[in-house]
């Protein structure tokens, strides 16, 4: 059965876990951003190497080095959330340390989503928040905004704790 993603939650840390594993960042302080409209999209991609061969005249390829995605995220605003204001604290920062965590909730509705419960399905990544943008106002837009997200270590696809 195809799943979608309706009923997903992001939550964000500011700062990065200790070591890239689930006891790591569950190490974190995290704090719901609320008014998701888009999740970021997790993972990596790599460089590839040519590599040529005269007698064949074909050229192989191999795997190089890998890098996080480069993605954004979208926001309908939520007065007075704070969850959005440490996303949007920390796409203006210089450094812009963030972790982020996404939640397949299966708990009681909060209003901003199913709430985590043990066992759900989480990912987490770490890597840093930039580019804030508020979305642009005309007569058929909301007030919103999105902000990028670059991933620096794997994906960690693990359950909620309880």
């Amino acid at each position: 059965m195809t799943q979608n993603h309706l009923g997903k939650t992001i939550f964000v840390a500011k700062a990065l876990p200790a070591t890239n594993d689930s006891a790591g960042f569950e190490a974190l302080t995290w704090v719901q951003a609320k008014g998701l409209i888009t999740l970021p999209q997790l993972g990596t991609s790599h460089s590839m190497i040519d590599i040529p061969d005269l007698s064949t005249g074909f050229t192989t390829a191999v795997k190089g080095a890998g890098q996080g995605v480069d993605t954004t995220m979208t926001f309908r605003k939520v007065d007075g959330d704070t969850g959005q204001a440490d996303l949007i604290g920390q796409a203006i920062d210089n450094d812009g340390i963030l972790s982020v965590k996404i939640v397949n909730g299966t708990g009681t509705d909060t209003g901003h989503g199913p709430a985590p419960v043990t066992g759900d399905a989480v990912e987490y990544a770490q890597g840093i928040a930039h580019s804030y943008q508020p979305n642009q106002g005309d007569n058929s837009s909301h007030e919103g905004f999105q902000a990028g997200f670059r991933q620096n270590a794997l994906t960690v696809e693990a359950t909620q704790p309880a």
